[in-house]
């Protein structure tokens, strides 16, 4: 059991666990707050095999005690104290400028949203942790976590000029009704109707490729997340932890 979040699976860990050995480790998915899910991988051989993968994760240590809970310790772009407490996190933030515009005018639009709809569950409320997974394992390089109001995180999609996200209450924000980040936020015309569609639980890969010699990096999974799509837990590129299963060091 590892009691850390490393952004790529250890090579050493593998080697260092003896054959049929267990490793259980929270594994990053994306780089926004709380995007993680729990592997359980067994070595065979000297090598990684998926048994399971399920949501969940460690509460964010941070550096010096938080007074406020809430607001996520790590990946924050922008963050307001006044009149209320609100925060972002875009997974683009390397495409923004150093003043952080992007981020700030992004969560502007969000707070003060033209356009807003309820989630089309009908009497089912939002499985929170499921739709989390889902949008990650969707890939999108412009995926977007805000905390909008005290106690309510949500998640979606943004760029420069549109935003759009559907919050832990099911009500879905957006810049307008025609936003074009509205169908970028999962396969249907609407988040809503993602959600409907959304699989509630990922096969897990069968093996780890590995992805340097000092990690490993998950497989794809049969989540049928896009239509006729296999979204992948991770990406063989390294510097891209999109959905990586990590190395340190």
């Amino acid at each position: 059991m590892a009691w850390c979040t490393p952004p790529l699976l250890p090579k050493a860990w593998t080697d260092q666990v003896a054959d049929d050995g267990l490793i259980v480790a929270p594994l990053p998915i994306a780089d926004v707050p709380n995007m993680t899910v729990v592997a359980k991988v067994r070595i065979r051989g000297g090598e990684p095999v998926t048994e399971a993968v399920f949501t969940g994760g460690y509460v964010e240590a941070t550096a010096s005690p938080k007074g406020d809970l809430d607001p996520p310790g790590r990946w924050v772009d922008w963050e307001n104290r006044v009149p209320g407490p609100s925060w972002i996190s875009l997974a683009w933030r390397a495409q923004d400028d150093r003043l952080h515009t992007g981020a700030r005018t992004t969560l502007d639009r969000l707070l003060n949203a033209a356009h807003t709809e309820p989630y089309e569950g009908g009497d089912v409320d939002v499985d929170w942790p499921s739709w989390r997974t889902f949008a990650a394992a969707l890939g999108t390089p412009q995926l977007t976590m805000a905390g909008l109001r005290p106690g309510l995180w949500a998640i979606g999609h943004s760029t420069t000029e549109t935003a759009a996200v559907i919050q832990q209450d099911g009500v879905i924000l957006a810049d307008s009704p025609d936003s074009p980040s509205l169908p970028s936020c999962g396969t249907g015309s609407r988040p809503g109707r993602a959600l409907a569609a959304r699989p509630l639980r990922p096969t897990p890969p069968p093996s780890l490729p590995q992805a340097t010699a000092k990690a490993w990096l998950p497989g794809t999974c049969d989540c049928p997340s896009k239509p006729g799509g296999r979204p992948r837990f991770g990406s063989e590129l390294v510097p891209d932890r999109r959905c990586a299963v990590g190395e340190t060091g």
